[in-house]
């Protein structure tokens, strides 16, 4: 008896579902793009239980007569293309003909649709891809789904299903993307009875953004674009305010068209660079148009992959594009634009007058001691000439600290809080962004440092940049190696631990020779910047606020976290209920 047997068409109609239908949030995704197709200008989503029990979409989009919407129910029947060549040209969302006749292989289906209002429209029923009834019935131009008990004949199926809520938000993700991809069509998702989202027909962008994620988000977002070869952008970034610890609000369309994309989201994260903290991601909504020749849209069974044809060169348009834009409008933009030092003069102690420590190193770094020889702090550039020392004086000195460290400076009708350690990493990153080769400080011992294989390796292959970075070494015996030097006001025992971290780090990432400098840097910065809990005088607080708005990013660390925060006399006042 032969081991190989063709299936009979239900276990196939099953088989295929699988691959498109994967949970109602697929479901909702196929009948809303349809309608999309279709020419709707408004679009209901009900449901009950999360999608399982009932999905139940409404339409007033173009509708079909009795024969069409009988083909409809039918594998691998389209409206939308008639040969292999229509798929690479297709600027239908839904084209495949497998959406409908897969929900109705797994659920039960009502499909109920006319082209005019008046005219007779016509009802199927349909359960497990079987057609019970059709017949003709009265009904609005437009077409409307119900499908209910979804995966009832495929229990498997049904029992990976998620959570009630978890399934909810899935479908309102979709919803979601749908909606800002469409702002000229109005959406209404409700839950068993309670509205989950509705946007306006006919909304701009801005406007359908801003109802779905609401004036406070949108208010933290940046327009743009931009164009890149045969590559045009349109959309908006969010500010690094806004940064989530996921990527569920990035959202990708392809010539209108939804899809999802790792290439994308990392290129846009790129351009960020240390405006964004370690593992926290930005708010994107970028539509992306690109002749139809250069992409592939037909990767997966549910369309929401793409591959182009030229990866890097997307990748490296996205990029420019959106560093371009980020440029404009956030770095180069004061992070507190209104913001305006009073030009009152400090006038220091005498013993603030006395001068600093000579410096222990070149470059006007200054070592100052706290609690005596044995514990020492860095503050880079902080008053190493009696000249800077009257210009810091002139820059409006702290109105106070909290916790020693943070410090408070008041300006009319603001008050400005700058994180001392985070801005003083801004200011020493920048520093050393501009030098190269800087000579490291030597140890009275050189210290052993026993290395693992692949860490042994990476110091060889990186040796160039370890010397220009003031780690100098040579090898010892097996994998252990003597180090000799470390970056400047790095203490033996941090050097060593940074020599480590950094081989560590660099061995856990593909990147190139300039993200391992700027991994480096930002590493050294925070080890010579002032610690939190150390306490500054008045011109050296002012000092460090005047440093860190001639960097070329003060708004954050090179970590990506904050260094300023602006509070309004207007939010004080309604905190205490004065407005």
């Amino acid at each position: 008896m032969s081991r190989i047997t063709v299936l009979n068409e239900l276990t196939v109609s099953q088989i295929a579902a699988g691959e498109v239908i994967e949970r109602p949030a697929m479901v909702v995704k196929e009948l809303v793009e349809n309608a999309v197709d279709a020419g709707a200008e408004k679009i209901e989503i009900h449901l009950s239980n999360g999608g399982r029990q009932k999905i139940h979409v409404i339409d007033n989009g173009e509708g079909m007569d009795r024969e069409d919407a009988s083909l409809a129910l039918e594998r691998h029947a389209t409206s939308k293309i008639r040969e292999i060549d229509d798929l690479h040209h297709s600027s239908y969302l839904g084209f495949r003909g497998e959406a409908l006749p897969s929900i109705a292989a797994v659920s039960r289906l009502v499909l109920q649709t006319a082209k005019e209002t008046g005219n007779p429209g016509v009802k199927i029923i349909a359960e497990g891809g079987e057609i019970l009834t059709c017949e003709e019935v009265g009904t609005p131009k437009g077409t409307t789904v119900v499908v209910e008990n979804l995966f009832f004949n495929t229990p498997a199926r049904l029992k990976f299903l998620k959570s009630i809520p978890s399934e909810l938000t899935r479908i309102k993700e979709t919803v979601t993307s749908l909606a800002v991809g469409y702002p000229e069509i109005s959406f209404r998702l409700n839950h068993q009875g309670s509205e989950l989202l509705y946007t306006m027909k006919g909304n701009s962008l801005a406007e359908t953004i801003e109802q779905v994620f609401g004036p406070a988000l949108f208010r933290e977002l940046i327009q743009v674009k931009g164009s890149y070869g045969p590559l045009n952008i349109q959309g908006y970034i969010g500010r690094p305010t806004v940064a989530r610890a996921n990527r569920q609000q990035q959202y990708f369309f392809l010539n209108r068209r939804l899809f999802r994309s790792r290439l994308i989201s990392s290129a846009a994260e790129k351009a960020y660079g240390t405006l964004l903290p370690v593992a926290r991601f930005p708010f994107l909504l970028l539509n992306l148009e690109l002749p139809s020749e250069l992409a592939d849209v037909n990767v997966h069974p549910n369309k929401l992959e793409v591959r182009f044809t030229d990866e890097k060169e997307i990748y490296r348009g996205i990029f420019h594009i959106l560093r371009d834009n980020l440029q404009s409008e956030l770095i180069e933009t004061s992070w507190v634009p209104d913001y305006q030092p009073k030009s009152r003069l400090f006038h220091p102690s005498p013993e603030q007058q006395k001068d600093p420590p000579a410096p222990a190193c070149r470059e006007n770094t200054v070592l100052w001691p706290e609690n005596g020889p044995a514990k020492q702090e860095t503050i880079s550039n902080f008053l190493p000439q009696e000249e800077r020392r009257e210009e810091a004086a002139a820059v409006m000195p702290a109105a106070g600290s909290l916790f020693q460290t943070y410090l408070l400076f008041e300006e009319r009708d603001a008050v400005l809080l700058v994180d001392q350690h985070a801005a003083h990493e801004r200011v020493i990153y920048d520093r050393l962004q501009k030098k190269r080769g800087e000579q490291g400080q030597y140890f009275l011992t050189p210290a052993p440092v026993e290395l693992t294989r692949d860490q042994f390796k990476i110091a060889k292959e990186q040796k160039k940049l370890l010397d220009d970075l003031g780690f100098e070494y040579e090898p010892f015996s097996g994998q252990t190696v003597l180090l000799r030097s470390a970056p400047l006001n790095v203490s033996p025992g941090e050097g060593e631990e940074l020599f480590l971290t950094l081989l560590e780090e660099w061995g856990n990432t593909g990147e190139g020779p300039r993200d391992y400098r700027e991994k480096a840097l930002s590493l050294i910065a925070c080890k010579q910047a002032v610690k939190a809990g150390q306490s500054l005088s008045p011109v050296e607080s002012a000092q460090l606020l005047k440093d860190l708005r001639q960097t070329e990013l003060p708004q954050t660390c090179p970590h990506g976290r904050p260094t300023m925060v602006y509070l309004h006399k207007a939010d004080i006042e309604r905190m205490f209920r004065r407005r």
